[in-house]
Protein backbone atom coordinates (compact mmCIF):
# COMPACT_ATOMS: atom_id res chain seq x y z
CA UNK A 1 0.00 0.00 0.00
CA UNK A 2 2.80 2.43 0.92
CA UNK A 3 4.68 1.50 -2.25
CA UNK A 4 1.60 2.24 -4.39
CA UNK A 5 1.15 5.62 -2.73
CA UNK A 6 4.80 6.52 -3.38
CA UNK A 7 4.45 5.56 -7.04
CA UNK A 8 1.37 7.75 -7.40
CA UNK A 9 3.11 10.67 -5.73
CA UNK A 10 6.19 10.28 -7.95
CA UNK A 11 4.05 10.00 -11.07
CA UNK A 12 2.17 13.20 -10.15
CA UNK A 13 5.45 15.07 -9.80
CA UNK A 14 6.64 13.86 -13.20
CA UNK A 15 3.35 14.63 -14.96
CA UNK A 16 2.73 17.95 -13.20
CA UNK A 17 6.15 19.48 -12.52
CA UNK A 18 4.75 23.00 -12.13
CA UNK A 19 2.16 22.31 -9.48
CA UNK A 20 1.87 24.96 -6.81
CA UNK A 21 3.37 24.44 -3.39
CA UNK A 22 2.98 27.19 -0.81
CA UNK A 23 1.85 29.70 -3.44
CA UNK A 24 4.83 29.07 -5.77
CA UNK A 25 5.63 26.44 -8.38
CA UNK A 26 8.50 24.04 -8.73
CA UNK A 27 10.96 25.28 -11.34
CA UNK A 28 9.35 28.72 -11.44
CA UNK A 29 11.41 31.74 -12.48
CA UNK A 30 11.09 34.67 -10.11
CA UNK A 31 11.94 38.27 -10.90
CA UNK A 32 12.81 40.94 -8.35
CA UNK A 33 9.36 42.51 -8.75
CA UNK A 34 7.63 39.17 -8.16
CA UNK A 35 9.69 38.57 -5.02
CA UNK A 36 8.83 42.06 -3.77
CA UNK A 37 5.11 41.53 -4.44
CA UNK A 38 5.13 38.20 -2.59
CA UNK A 39 7.05 39.67 0.35
CA UNK A 40 4.69 42.63 0.69
CA UNK A 41 1.66 40.38 0.46
CA UNK A 42 2.94 38.03 3.18
CA UNK A 43 4.79 40.52 5.41
CA UNK A 44 3.15 40.64 8.84
CA UNK A 45 4.71 43.98 9.76
CA UNK A 46 3.24 45.52 6.62
CA UNK A 47 -0.13 44.02 7.49
CA UNK A 48 0.16 45.48 10.99
CA UNK A 49 0.79 48.94 9.53
CA UNK A 50 -2.35 48.55 7.40
CA UNK A 51 -4.39 47.61 10.47
CA UNK A 52 -3.04 50.64 12.32
CA UNK A 53 -4.04 52.75 9.32
CA UNK A 54 -7.56 51.34 9.51
CA UNK A 55 -7.59 52.14 13.23
CA UNK A 56 -6.66 55.76 12.46
CA UNK A 57 -9.61 55.97 10.06
CA UNK A 58 -11.91 54.65 12.79
CA UNK A 59 -10.64 57.29 15.23
CA UNK A 60 -11.25 59.98 12.62
CA UNK A 61 -14.82 58.79 12.14
CA UNK A 62 -15.32 58.84 15.90
CA UNK A 63 -14.07 62.44 16.13
CA UNK A 64 -16.33 63.53 13.28
CA UNK A 65 -19.33 61.91 14.95
CA UNK A 66 -19.06 64.45 17.80
CA UNK A 67 -20.29 67.14 15.41
CA UNK A 68 -23.74 65.59 15.08
CA UNK A 69 -26.55 65.99 17.67
CA UNK A 70 -27.50 63.29 20.15
CA UNK A 71 -31.11 62.17 19.76
CA UNK A 72 -32.75 59.61 21.99
CA UNK A 73 -36.13 58.15 22.76
CA UNK A 74 -37.17 56.93 26.20
CA UNK A 75 -40.14 55.22 27.75
CA UNK A 76 -40.89 53.70 31.13
CA UNK A 77 -43.49 52.25 33.46
CA UNK A 78 -43.68 53.23 37.17
CA UNK A 79 -45.65 51.77 40.06
CA UNK A 80 -46.01 54.11 43.02
CA UNK A 81 -47.16 53.13 46.51
CA UNK A 82 -47.66 55.03 49.77
CA UNK A 83 -47.69 58.78 50.05
CA UNK A 84 -46.85 60.52 46.76
CA UNK A 85 -47.81 63.54 44.69
CA UNK A 86 -50.45 63.24 42.02
CA UNK A 87 -48.99 64.42 38.71
CA UNK A 88 -52.34 65.98 37.72
CA UNK A 89 -53.46 67.78 40.93
CA UNK A 90 -50.07 68.10 42.68
CA UNK A 91 -51.89 66.99 45.85
CA UNK A 92 -50.69 64.33 48.26
CA UNK A 93 -52.37 60.97 47.77
CA UNK A 94 -52.00 57.59 49.40
CA UNK A 95 -52.82 54.88 46.92
CA UNK A 96 -51.19 52.48 44.53
CA UNK A 97 -51.14 53.86 41.04
CA UNK A 98 -49.11 53.50 37.84
CA UNK A 99 -47.61 55.94 35.33
CA UNK A 100 -46.42 55.44 31.80
CA UNK A 101 -44.33 58.01 29.96
CA UNK A 102 -42.69 58.59 26.57
CA UNK A 103 -39.99 61.14 25.77
CA UNK A 104 -37.82 62.33 22.87
CA UNK A 105 -34.62 64.24 23.68
CA UNK A 106 -32.04 65.98 21.47
CA UNK A 107 -28.77 67.70 22.42
CA UNK A 108 -26.28 69.50 20.18
CA UNK A 109 -23.06 71.31 21.02
CA UNK A 110 -22.95 74.70 19.31
CA UNK A 111 -19.62 75.89 20.65
CA UNK A 112 -16.92 74.33 22.79
CA UNK A 113 -13.87 76.38 21.93
CA UNK A 114 -13.48 74.54 18.57
CA UNK A 115 -12.51 71.44 20.50
CA UNK A 116 -14.31 69.07 18.15
CA UNK A 117 -12.88 70.81 15.08
CA UNK A 118 -9.33 70.45 16.41
CA UNK A 119 -9.92 66.82 17.38
CA UNK A 120 -11.03 66.12 13.80
CA UNK A 121 -7.94 67.86 12.40
CA UNK A 122 -5.73 65.95 14.82
CA UNK A 123 -7.11 62.62 13.65
CA UNK A 124 -6.85 63.66 10.00
CA UNK A 125 -3.14 64.28 10.48
CA UNK A 126 -2.76 60.94 12.29
CA UNK A 127 -4.62 59.18 9.48
CA UNK A 128 -2.32 60.69 6.87
CA UNK A 129 0.72 59.85 9.03
CA UNK A 130 -0.53 56.26 9.21
CA UNK A 131 -0.72 56.14 5.41
CA UNK A 132 2.88 57.39 5.19
CA UNK A 133 3.91 54.78 7.76
CA UNK A 134 2.44 52.08 5.50
CA UNK A 135 4.64 53.39 2.68
CA UNK A 136 7.66 53.40 5.00
CA UNK A 137 7.11 49.77 6.05
CA UNK A 138 6.65 48.84 2.40
CA UNK A 139 9.94 50.52 1.49
CA UNK A 140 11.76 48.75 4.32
CA UNK A 141 10.35 45.46 3.09
CA UNK A 142 11.48 46.19 -0.45
CA UNK A 143 15.01 47.17 0.59
CA UNK A 144 15.31 43.94 2.56
CA UNK A 145 14.16 41.89 -0.44
CA UNK A 146 16.47 43.84 -2.75
CA UNK A 147 19.50 43.14 -0.55
CA UNK A 148 18.60 39.46 -0.26
CA UNK A 149 17.85 39.17 -4.00
CA UNK A 150 21.19 40.72 -4.98
CA UNK A 151 22.91 38.43 -2.48
CA UNK A 152 21.28 35.45 -4.21
CA UNK A 153 22.42 36.67 -7.63
CA UNK A 154 25.93 37.33 -6.33
CA UNK A 155 26.17 33.91 -4.69
CA UNK A 156 24.80 32.38 -7.88
CA UNK A 157 27.55 33.99 -9.98
CA UNK A 158 30.18 33.04 -7.41
CA UNK A 159 28.89 29.47 -7.60
CA UNK A 160 29.33 29.50 -11.38
CA UNK A 161 32.85 30.84 -10.94
CA UNK A 162 33.62 28.02 -8.50
CA UNK A 163 32.23 25.45 -10.95
CA UNK A 164 34.42 26.83 -13.71
CA UNK A 165 37.43 26.69 -11.41
CA UNK A 166 36.76 23.03 -10.66
CA UNK A 167 36.28 22.17 -14.33
CA UNK A 168 39.49 23.97 -15.27
CA UNK A 169 41.42 22.15 -12.53
CA UNK A 170 39.93 18.81 -13.60
CA UNK A 171 41.04 19.36 -17.17
CA UNK A 172 44.52 20.24 -15.97
CA UNK A 173 44.64 17.10 -13.79
CA UNK A 174 43.67 14.98 -16.78
CA UNK A 175 46.31 16.70 -18.92
CA UNK A 176 49.07 16.29 -16.32
CA UNK A 177 48.03 12.70 -15.65
CA UNK A 178 48.53 11.87 -19.31
CA UNK A 179 51.91 13.58 -19.26
CA UNK A 180 52.90 11.58 -16.17
CA UNK A 181 51.88 8.35 -17.89
CA UNK A 182 53.92 9.43 -20.90
CA UNK A 183 56.89 10.16 -18.62
CA UNK A 184 57.02 13.84 -19.63
CA UNK A 185 56.54 15.22 -16.09
CA UNK A 186 56.93 13.78 -12.62
CA UNK A 187 54.45 12.82 -9.90
CA UNK A 188 55.13 16.02 -7.93
CA UNK A 189 53.53 18.16 -10.64
CA UNK A 190 50.48 15.89 -10.59
CA UNK A 191 50.18 16.20 -6.82
CA UNK A 192 50.41 19.99 -7.08
CA UNK A 193 47.58 20.14 -9.59
CA UNK A 194 45.48 17.70 -7.57
CA UNK A 195 45.94 19.83 -4.47
CA UNK A 196 44.66 22.79 -6.47
CA UNK A 197 41.66 20.69 -7.54
CA UNK A 198 40.69 19.74 -3.98
CA UNK A 199 41.03 23.38 -2.95
CA UNK A 200 38.71 24.38 -5.79
CA UNK A 201 36.26 21.63 -4.82
CA UNK A 202 36.27 22.91 -1.25
CA UNK A 203 35.55 26.41 -2.56
CA UNK A 204 32.74 24.98 -4.66
CA UNK A 205 31.09 23.38 -1.62
CA UNK A 206 31.45 26.67 0.28
CA UNK A 207 29.85 28.56 -2.62
CA UNK A 208 27.01 26.05 -2.83
CA UNK A 209 26.23 26.44 0.87
CA UNK A 210 26.47 30.24 0.66
CA UNK A 211 24.02 30.18 -2.25
CA UNK A 212 21.59 28.01 -0.29
CA UNK A 213 21.83 30.31 2.73
CA UNK A 214 21.20 33.37 0.54
CA UNK A 215 18.13 31.75 -1.03
CA UNK A 216 16.84 30.73 2.38
CA UNK A 217 17.12 34.33 3.61
CA UNK A 218 15.17 35.56 0.57
CA UNK A 219 12.44 32.94 0.99
CA UNK A 220 12.11 33.82 4.66
CA UNK A 221 11.61 37.49 3.75
CA UNK A 222 8.85 36.35 1.38
CA UNK A 223 7.43 34.15 4.15
CA UNK A 224 7.66 31.13 1.86
CA UNK A 225 9.09 27.65 2.31
CA UNK A 226 12.59 27.28 0.92
CA UNK A 227 12.99 25.33 -2.31
CA UNK A 228 16.23 25.04 -4.27
CA UNK A 229 14.45 24.45 -7.60
CA UNK A 230 13.48 28.11 -8.05
CA UNK A 231 15.38 30.24 -10.55
CA UNK A 232 15.94 33.94 -9.98
CA UNK A 233 16.15 36.26 -12.96
CA UNK A 234 19.11 38.57 -13.38
CA UNK A 235 18.57 42.31 -13.14
CA UNK A 236 18.16 44.21 -16.37
CA UNK A 237 21.25 46.38 -16.13
CA UNK A 238 22.41 47.37 -19.61
CA UNK A 239 25.63 49.10 -18.55
CA UNK A 240 27.29 49.25 -15.17
CA UNK A 241 28.86 52.69 -15.03
CA UNK A 242 31.83 53.28 -12.80
CA UNK A 243 31.03 56.91 -12.15
CA UNK A 244 28.22 58.10 -9.90
CA UNK A 245 25.85 61.02 -10.27
CA UNK A 246 27.30 64.39 -9.51
CA UNK A 247 24.54 65.19 -7.05
CA UNK A 248 25.80 66.50 -3.74
CA UNK A 249 24.82 64.95 -0.44
CA UNK A 250 22.93 68.12 0.43
CA UNK A 251 20.92 67.88 -2.78
CA UNK A 252 20.03 64.22 -2.21
CA UNK A 253 19.11 64.95 1.41
CA UNK A 254 16.85 67.81 0.31
CA UNK A 255 15.07 65.55 -2.18
CA UNK A 256 14.75 62.80 0.42
CA UNK A 257 13.35 65.27 2.98
CA UNK A 258 10.65 66.26 0.49
CA UNK A 259 9.74 62.72 -0.56
CA UNK A 260 10.67 60.29 2.21
CA UNK A 261 7.56 58.81 3.91
CA UNK A 262 9.21 58.72 7.35
CA UNK A 263 9.83 62.49 7.10
CA UNK A 264 6.29 63.18 5.93
CA UNK A 265 4.87 61.01 8.71
CA UNK A 266 6.92 62.91 11.31
CA UNK A 267 5.72 66.27 10.00
CA UNK A 268 2.10 65.12 10.12
CA UNK A 269 2.46 63.84 13.70
CA UNK A 270 3.88 67.22 14.76
CA UNK A 271 0.88 68.97 13.20
CA UNK A 272 -1.44 66.57 15.01
CA UNK A 273 0.05 67.69 18.35
CA UNK A 274 -0.71 71.32 17.48
CA UNK A 275 -4.37 70.39 17.02
CA UNK A 276 -4.38 68.21 20.13
CA UNK A 277 -2.98 71.10 22.16
CA UNK A 278 -5.70 73.45 20.91
CA UNK A 279 -8.37 70.83 21.66
CA UNK A 280 -7.05 70.41 25.21
CA UNK A 281 -6.89 74.16 25.80
CA UNK A 282 -10.54 74.42 24.71
CA UNK A 283 -11.58 72.86 28.03
CA UNK A 284 -10.96 76.28 29.64
CA UNK A 285 -13.37 78.09 27.27
CA UNK A 286 -17.17 78.48 27.58
CA UNK A 287 -19.40 75.82 26.09
CA UNK A 288 -22.78 76.48 24.47
CA UNK A 289 -25.26 73.63 24.14
CA UNK A 290 -28.70 73.54 22.52
CA UNK A 291 -31.10 70.93 23.87
CA UNK A 292 -34.76 70.08 23.43
CA UNK A 293 -37.21 67.45 24.61
CA UNK A 294 -40.75 66.42 23.86
CA UNK A 295 -42.82 63.97 25.89
CA UNK A 296 -46.12 62.78 27.29
CA UNK A 297 -47.35 60.56 30.13
CA UNK A 298 -50.29 58.60 31.57
CA UNK A 299 -51.25 58.17 35.23
CA UNK A 300 -53.85 55.76 36.63
CA UNK A 301 -54.64 58.27 39.42
CA UNK A 302 -56.65 60.32 36.91
CA UNK A 303 -59.87 58.36 36.74
CA UNK A 304 -61.70 60.89 34.59
CA UNK A 305 -59.59 60.42 31.44
CA UNK A 306 -58.71 57.24 29.60
CA UNK A 307 -55.22 56.27 28.47
CA UNK A 308 -55.18 57.83 25.00
CA UNK A 309 -56.86 61.02 26.15
CA UNK A 310 -54.21 61.47 28.81
CA UNK A 311 -51.40 60.72 26.34
CA UNK A 312 -52.83 63.34 24.01
CA UNK A 313 -53.50 65.90 26.74
CA UNK A 314 -50.13 65.72 28.51
CA UNK A 315 -47.95 66.40 25.49
CA UNK A 316 -45.30 69.03 26.16
CA UNK A 317 -41.91 70.11 24.93
CA UNK A 318 -39.06 72.51 25.64
CA UNK A 319 -36.09 74.13 23.92
CA UNK A 320 -33.16 75.41 25.93
CA UNK A 321 -29.83 77.09 25.29
CA UNK A 322 -27.22 76.39 27.96
CA UNK A 323 -23.96 78.25 28.49
CA UNK A 324 -21.32 76.68 30.73
CA UNK A 325 -18.35 78.82 31.80
CA UNK A 326 -15.56 76.87 33.54
CA UNK A 327 -14.16 78.68 36.56
CA UNK A 328 -12.23 76.06 38.48
CA UNK A 329 -11.87 72.47 37.34
CA UNK A 330 -9.73 71.17 40.19
CA UNK A 331 -6.66 72.39 38.26
CA UNK A 332 -6.84 69.31 36.02
CA UNK A 333 -6.55 70.95 32.61
CA UNK A 334 -3.20 72.64 33.20
CA UNK A 335 -1.36 69.29 33.70
CA UNK A 336 -3.13 67.93 30.61
CA UNK A 337 -1.86 70.83 28.52
CA UNK A 338 1.64 70.34 29.93
CA UNK A 339 1.50 66.61 29.11
CA UNK A 340 0.58 67.36 25.48
CA UNK A 341 3.46 69.85 25.23
CA UNK A 342 5.89 67.24 26.59
CA UNK A 343 4.64 64.68 24.05
CA UNK A 344 5.01 67.31 21.34
CA UNK A 345 8.63 67.95 22.33
CA UNK A 346 9.29 64.21 22.35
CA UNK A 347 7.78 63.89 18.87
CA UNK A 348 9.90 66.81 17.66
CA UNK A 349 13.02 65.13 19.02
CA UNK A 350 12.10 61.84 17.33
CA UNK A 351 11.51 63.74 14.09
CA UNK A 352 14.96 65.33 14.37
CA UNK A 353 16.47 61.89 14.98
CA UNK A 354 14.79 60.52 11.84
CA UNK A 355 16.19 63.40 9.77
CA UNK A 356 19.64 62.92 11.29
CA UNK A 357 19.59 59.16 10.62
CA UNK A 358 18.42 59.83 7.07
CA UNK A 359 21.28 62.22 6.39
CA UNK A 360 23.81 59.85 7.96
CA UNK A 361 22.45 56.97 5.87
CA UNK A 362 22.76 59.06 2.71
CA UNK A 363 26.34 60.02 3.60
CA UNK A 364 27.20 56.39 4.32
CA UNK A 365 25.56 55.14 1.12
CA UNK A 366 27.30 57.84 -0.91
CA UNK A 367 30.66 56.79 0.54
CA UNK A 368 29.97 53.07 0.03
CA UNK A 369 28.87 53.71 -3.56
CA UNK A 370 32.02 55.69 -4.27
CA UNK A 371 34.16 52.92 -2.78
CA UNK A 372 32.22 50.21 -4.64
CA UNK A 373 32.64 52.14 -7.88
CA UNK A 374 36.41 52.26 -7.38
CA UNK A 375 36.56 48.58 -6.41
CA UNK A 376 34.45 47.58 -9.42
CA UNK A 377 36.67 49.56 -11.80
CA UNK A 378 39.86 48.07 -10.36
CA UNK A 379 38.37 44.54 -10.27
CA UNK A 380 37.35 44.81 -13.94
CA UNK A 381 40.87 45.80 -14.96
CA UNK A 382 42.33 43.13 -12.67
CA UNK A 383 40.27 40.36 -14.30
CA UNK A 384 41.20 41.56 -17.79
CA UNK A 385 44.91 41.57 -17.02
CA UNK A 386 44.95 38.28 -15.11
CA UNK A 387 42.88 36.64 -17.84
CA UNK A 388 45.61 37.47 -20.31
CA UNK A 389 48.22 36.25 -17.83
CA UNK A 390 46.53 32.89 -17.23
CA UNK A 391 46.19 32.35 -20.99
CA UNK A 392 49.88 33.10 -21.45
CA UNK A 393 50.79 30.70 -18.65
CA UNK A 394 48.57 27.97 -20.13
CA UNK A 395 50.28 28.45 -23.50
CA UNK A 396 53.67 28.04 -21.85
CA UNK A 397 52.37 24.93 -20.04
CA UNK A 398 51.38 23.42 -23.35
CA UNK A 399 54.84 24.25 -24.64
CA UNK A 400 56.37 22.75 -21.50
CA UNK A 401 58.32 25.86 -20.56
CA UNK A 402 56.67 26.80 -17.25
CA UNK A 403 56.66 25.44 -13.72
CA UNK A 404 53.28 24.23 -12.47
CA UNK A 405 53.65 26.22 -9.27
CA UNK A 406 53.65 29.35 -11.44
CA UNK A 407 50.44 28.15 -13.10
CA UNK A 408 48.76 27.48 -9.75
CA UNK A 409 49.72 30.93 -8.52
CA UNK A 410 48.39 32.56 -11.71
CA UNK A 411 45.16 30.56 -11.54
CA UNK A 412 44.63 31.38 -7.85
CA UNK A 413 45.06 35.08 -8.54
CA UNK A 414 42.71 34.91 -11.53
CA UNK A 415 40.03 33.03 -9.57
CA UNK A 416 40.27 35.50 -6.69
CA UNK A 417 39.98 38.39 -9.13
CA UNK A 418 36.79 36.95 -10.67
CA UNK A 419 35.26 36.55 -7.22
CA UNK A 420 36.24 40.11 -6.33
CA UNK A 421 34.61 41.35 -9.54
CA UNK A 422 31.32 39.62 -8.76
CA UNK A 423 31.23 40.97 -5.22
CA UNK A 424 32.18 44.49 -6.32
CA UNK A 425 29.56 44.49 -9.07
CA UNK A 426 26.67 43.60 -6.79
CA UNK A 427 27.87 45.90 -4.02
CA UNK A 428 27.92 48.71 -6.58
CA UNK A 429 24.43 47.77 -7.80
CA UNK A 430 23.03 47.67 -4.28
CA UNK A 431 24.44 51.01 -3.16
CA UNK A 432 23.43 52.68 -6.43
CA UNK A 433 19.83 51.51 -6.06
CA UNK A 434 19.73 52.60 -2.42
CA UNK A 435 21.01 56.06 -3.35
CA UNK A 436 18.40 56.28 -6.12
CA UNK A 437 15.81 55.34 -3.54
CA UNK A 438 16.86 58.20 -1.29
CA UNK A 439 16.60 60.58 -4.24
CA UNK A 440 13.15 59.38 -5.35
CA UNK A 441 11.61 58.62 -1.96
CA UNK A 442 10.13 55.37 -3.27
CA UNK A 443 11.17 52.19 -5.03
CA UNK A 444 10.59 51.91 -8.74
CA UNK A 445 10.97 48.28 -9.80
CA UNK A 446 10.10 47.39 -13.38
Amino acid sequence: MKFTFLKIALLSVLLFPNRHVGGLCFGQKLSLKECVDIAIKNNLTYRESQILGESANVELSRAKSLIYPRIGFGTGQDIRVGRSIDRFTNAFIEEVYTTNYFGLQATMTLFNGFQIKNQVRQNEFLRDAGAKNIEAVKNRTIIGVLQAYLQVLASQELLEVSKQQVETSKSQVERINKQVEAGVVGQSELFQIKSQLVNDEFSLVTSQNAHKVAKLALFQLMNQSNNNSFIFESLKEDVLLYNIDNQSIDGIFEQASNNFPEIKAGELRLKSFDSQLKATQANTLPQITLSSNYGTFYSSSNKSENYFKQINGTRSGSLSLDISIPILGRLQNSPRISAVKVQQQLSQNQFNMVKLQLRQSIEQTFQLLSAASDRYKVATNQVAILDQNIKAVESRINAGTVNYLEYILAKTNFDRAKSNLVQAKYEFLLQKKILDFYSNGEWKID
